[in-house]
């Protein structure tokens, strides 16, 4: 049996964009962080102490140098103000339909993935949508979330569409199944892995956007 790592309470799962190699990944990610970065004007110096970040450790990350956990990913985003689902591809992505049910449906080809460390996610969540945010998870069968436990900031629900999936919350060691589902509100330490040794599908419905 896994025991649970007792570490501080950070973020979810690692991330950056699927179908490019790792350096890859890592340079479009920071690309985007300096992006937003300079698009408000705002320095190096200040992003990184409201990041808890070293002004050097910044710079290798938006240059893609260093790979960013979802920890340090987070972190940057509420130093920008911006929203974490901004990081998902909007410009390769396919333009999403027009019409009836544009702001209610995500088509399979409109759908934005990243992906790190054996873990694939891909935005969900329909236009229409202005609080809740969806995501379909393809977890590898090395993947895992991050490593120290997250503080759940609103309610959540997982839906494991299929293998078995490792949850950890609070004190609690859980192996779900296809077909199970689990949840949980604010104020709840948690953190996944995959359960077996083949890939693992779940669907997570959260109350609130990435970085909040």
């Amino acid at each position: 049996m896994h025991s649970p790592l007792k570490g501080d309470a950070l973020s979810e799962d690692s991330l950056s964009l699927t179908n490019a190699p790792p350096h890859e990944q890592d340079v479009v990610i920071g690309g985007r962080l300096r992006s937003m970065r300079k698009a408000q004007d705002l320095r190096l110096k200040h992003v990184a102490e409201q990041a808890g970040l070293s002004v050097s450790m910044l710079s290798q990350i938006e240059r893609g140098i260093s790979s960013p956990s979802i920890r340090v990913l987070r972190n940057i985003c509420h130093a920008l103000g911006v929203d974490g689902a901004a990081l998902f591809d909007e410009r390769n992505a396919p333009a999403q339909q027009d019409g009836a049910g544009a702001d209610f449906v995500v088509r399979v080809a409109d759908r934005k993935p990243l992906s790190v460390a054996g873990v694939t996610k891909y935005r969900v969540t329909p236009a229409g949508c202005s609080v809740m945010e969806g995501f379909l998870m393809e977890i590898g069968v090395n993947g895992a979330s991050d490593v120290n436990f997250v503080l759940q900031t609103g309610d959540k629900i997982g839906y494991v569409v299929r293998g078995k999936l490792r949850l950890f919350v609070d004190d609690l060691e859980l192996l779900l199944e296809a077909g199970d589902v689990y949840g949980f509100p604010s104020g709840h330490r948690y953190r996944w892995e995959n359960g077996w040794d083949s890939p693992t599908t779940i669907l997570v419905i959260n109350s609130n956007h990435f970085y909040v």
